[in-house]
């Protein structure tokens, strides 16, 4: 078998989940655990890695920042697209038991944390708490507004825009002021996704909260070529994204260019 060869898939739905961003519901039965990715492809287009943002089935949610992801957004139910993959390593998830996890996340990077989160809701006896603290630039870009309403019956969600509108009732300013009155839970293990500039201020106040920074796993992102470790596009340092991440303990990477 081919491992460059995608597989052609039908898209079941489609669902618009911010005014860049779309959820693909895909019509493939898949083996994965949250936090691996695949890569998709448009033929005349090219092909992206996209993070896996669901649990158990196949979900992508895909923001339209390019050729590619701006020809997948023009895709209809019923239509077709190439995947392969899962790549990457997921979550630590036996490390996670017992935890409380924090998840701090902005932008698009919720996305692959809403397949985590999924698989949490599917085994909460397994872990010991869970806070989510996210970010949007304004509220129109904020994703599964639904689904984060009902995650917080269940656990602590708190919000927080850069760039309020009129009906904004909520947080506003940087995703590190939802953390500054936080009481840290006794057994903590924060999980971060979203722009690299976060990384560095929020594992700062992570740390002054007494979390070490091998109790930090981040999400790297890069344009990754292969998914395979072949083609070494997506090097950080020593690391390979796709074969050594996409998540790393914040220890392993802090001082990585």
């Amino acid at each position: 078998m081919n491992p460059y060869e995608p597989e052609m898939v039908s898209i079941k739905n489609v669902i618009l989940e911010s005014k860049e961003t779309k959820t693909f519901i895909l019509n493939k039965q898949m083996q994965f655990l949250p936090g691996q990715f695949i890569q998709v492809s448009l033929p005349g287009f090219g092909e992206a890695p996209i993070s896996i943002s669901s649990y158990p089935d196949l979900e992508i949610s895909i923001r339209a920042v390019g050729a590619v992801t701006d020809a997948l957004h023009r895709l209809k139910p019923g239509q077709k697209v190439g995947i392969r993959g899962p790549y990457g390593n997921p979550y630590p998830l036996d490390y996670l038991k017992e935890k409380d996890i924090l998840i701090v996340s902005g932008g698009c990077g919720l996305a692959p944390m809403r397949s985590f989160i999924e698989y949490y809701l599917l085994n909460r006896n397994k872990f010991s708490s869970l806070a989510l603290f996210y970010g949007a630039r304004d509220p129109g870009l904020i994703l599964y507004k639904n689904e984060l309403k009902e995650w917080g019956n269940i656990f602590s969600v708190k919000l927080t825009v850069d760039e309020p509108d009129g009906n904004w009732k909520g947080s506003v300013g940087v995703v590190t002021k939802l953390l500054e009155n936080f009481e840290i839970p006794k057994n903590p293990v924060a999980m971060l996704c979203g722009p690299p500039v976060m990384f560095k201020f929020v594992t700062q106040l992570l740390n002054n909260k007494g979390i070490s920074d091998d109790k930090i796993i981040v999400s790297l992102e890069r344009n990754m070529h292969c998914g395979l470790g072949k083609c070494f596009h997506c090097n950080v340092g020593s690391k390979l994204v796709c074969k050594d991440g996409p998540s790393f303990r914040w220890s392993e990477v802090k001082g990585l260019e």
